[in-house]
């Protein structure tokens, strides 16, 4: 299902997901705008594992923004 960032916040606070087909903000690859939403229920571990695996097709995001993100300390 298709969400945009605020709707994923609000439907799974604090909690890790895996998307798909990710639309950036003004494509900076940086600034989430919204996702297919593929998986809910991984630990930050096995996301990081699909991410790996699927060559990026799959990326991590935990739902508040207060963490880092997976794969973010190479944009920054």
């Amino acid at each position: 299902m298709r969400m945009t960032r605020s709707e994923m916040k609000q439907a799974y606070p604090n909690t890790w997901l895996g998307l798909s087909d990710v639309a950036w903000k003004n494509n900076d690859g940086v600034t989430l705008e919204s996702a297919e939403v593929a998986f809910t229920d991984l630990s930050s571990a096995e996301l990081l594992a699909k991410q790996i695996s699927s060559n990026g097709q799959i990326i991590a995001w935990f739902t508040n923004d207060h963490m880092l993100q997976l794969g973010m300390v190479e944009v920054m």
